[in-house]
């Protein structure tokens, strides 16, 4: 089993690798600004499958304090659905599982509840939002005033008018539309305008190609081409197919425009709230999530779109982690980047060694996915056999130990109070 040093030196290695053996400090990127380091972060994801009922929330904040992490990345948006009582979408169907047919609404806001109990114990809640996600599953949303129904016009379309086909993973929005990215930053602005939340956390702001036919083009239908060229004059065509020529242009463009929406997102709503930060989760390694997933999050950083970068590095490889983080570091060097880790497949000791490991190269802080990969959950795709649970109770008796180790040493991190609200 690799120690935290043998750990190290790989992230050293693959960093000297990703820079061409340039010492570290060397800058790979145009220079920015200047702004202040911020502090370490302890963060948790909390999934909207975590949480019914007010008992839910009040447990989970509750457990998350006592862990001793600093930050929670609350779920509020999934598949444009609210898990708050939103004018612009309907409730999260998750939260109905307990409650009668008839129930129109879940009986309560989990949202101000949850920042009601994460603020009185010390922590920061940032609203974890789902971007581009529109539904999942191959069964419609029940409410009628669903984006997917109420307005079909948001989904991507083939180049024969087709819409994407509902599959098991995700349908997302059409990013290049101009009235779904106002529809999309109508709901930021609206959280952020309502809820006193530290900081507006992205998730799936990419364009989600995992199960789209490659045979077929996304979007292809005449208006978004037609924008494309508008925006770009790329081709002297006015065919509304797309030409040989033209197919990385496009893939370019469309990522220019998720760039654009998040711009948008940081101009538009977050910045409606005076100290609120917006941050992102982003593909484990940055050239795949700017060139397959037209996800430019260096850019995103260098450009003070984003205030930081989450990394998702979900693996059990130590070696393969040790990459992941080198390519972030020197993407964005001296930027902030806090690696996400996949605790939800470790075994108990390898997300404290993972977590060192990121911490020695200068990583900002750590996040760990997720609340269920640690505690007893509401969470119907938990496993709960005897022996799931006795793998999470050994995660959390390390992870916990862990933080409780690094919050000792490390006074830009205050411990979170010890007395639970009234």
């Amino acid at each position: 089993m690799p120690t935290t040093i043998g750990l190290v030196r790989a992230f050293a290695l693959a960093l000297a690798f990703t820079t061409g053996g340039r010492a570290t400090g060397e800058p790979t990127a145009p220079p920015v600004a200047e702004a202040s380091t911020p502090a370490p972060l302890r963060a948790l994801w909390v999934t909207r499958w975590d949480y019914r009922a007010p008992a839910d929330v009040r447990r989970v904040v509750a457990e998350a304090a006592d862990l001793g992490v600093t930050d929670l990345l609350w779920q509020v948006r999934g598949q444009a659905d609210a898990f708050y009582p939103s004018p612009l979408e309907p409730w999260g169907q998750e939260l109905f599982l307990d409650l009668p047919d008839t129930a129109a609404t879940p009986g309560y806001d989990p949202l101000a509840l949850a920042l009601a109990e994460a603020h009185a114990r010390g922590l920061r809640l940032h609203a974890w939002f789902n971007v581009m996600p529109l539904w999942k599953g191959t069964t419609p949303p029940r409410a009628a005033a669903h984006p997917l129904l109420a307005h079909p016009e948001f989904r991507l379309l083939d180049a024969a008018g087709r819409p994407q086909p509902l599959n098991d993973h995700y349908v997302i929005f059409n990013p290049v539309l101009p009235e779904v990215q106002d529809h999309i930053v109508a709901v930021a602005r609206d959280i952020m305008a309502r809820y006193a939340v530290d900081g507006l956390h992205l998730d799936y702001v990419r364009f989600v190609s995992e199960t789209l036919d490659p045979s077929l083009l996304y979007p292809g239908d005449p208006r978004s081409i037609a924008l494309f060229r508008a925006a770009t004059g790329a081709g002297a065509t006015a065919a509304p197919d797309l030409a040989p020529a033209e197919t990385e242009p496009y893939r370019a463009w469309i990522r220019s425009r998720i760039t654009d929406l998040v711009r948008r997102l940081r101009e538009e709503a977050v910045a409606t709230r005076p100290g609120a930060l917006l941050t992102a989760a982003v593909w484990r390694r940055p050239e795949t999530a700017r060139d397959v997933y037209l996800q430019d999050a260096a850019l995103w950083l260098h450009e003070g779109l984003i205030d930081r970068a989450f990394p998702m590095i979900y693996t059990t490889s130590d070696e393969q982690a040790a990459g992941d983080v080198a390519a972030w570091l020197a993407a964005a060097p001296g930027l902030p980047v806090t690696p996400g880790l996949g605790t939800y497949r470790h075994p108990p000791d390898q997300t404290p060694r993972q977590a060192d490991a990121a911490a020695a190269l200068g990583t900002h802080g750590v996040a760990f996915f997720a609340y269920a990969a640690l505690f007893e959950s509401v969470n119907p795709l938990e496993a709960k056999d005897d022996a799931s649970r006795a793998t999470r109770a050994a995660r959390l008796a390390a992870v916990r130990a862990w933080l409780h180790a690094v919050r000792a040493r490390d006074p830009l991190v205050a411990p979170p109070p010890t007395e639970p609200p009234e």
